[in-house]
């Protein structure tokens, strides 16, 4: 499987600039499959060693969340803790955040 990027890194980005990784969502891609492959560069892991994504969210409630009428507010987002990183999920962008505690 060849490393994937769907999009620009967003340097300075809202997110902070403890990201690891932060790419701009591109729109005929499925947000879960974005984070996974998000989640595997920053870990610079195969994605097929990460564990199900299905197993910390719903990636269809998700999706109908960013591409229904919330999804349209400029300050929504949508973080949760998946294989020792913490992912931002906002309409426009991913960013992956490194748990310190899983480095040591």
């Amino acid at each position: 499987m060849t490393p994937h990027d769907h999009g620009d890194r967003i340097p300075g980005d809202e997110a902070g600039a403890d990201a690891v990784h932060t790419i701009r969502l591109a729109a005929d891609e499925p947000t879960a499959l974005a984070i996974v492959h998000a989640v595997s560069t920053a870990l610079k892991r195969p994605p097929l060693e990460l564990e199900p994504l299905s197993a910390q969210l719903d990636p269809e409630a998700l999706d109908n969340l960013l591409s229904g009428p919330i999804g349209r507010r400029e300050d929504l987002s949508v973080s949760f803790a998946f294989e020792g990183c913490t992912v931002v999920v906002t309409p426009t962008s991913i960013s992956i955040h490194r748990d310190r505690s899983a480095d040591g």
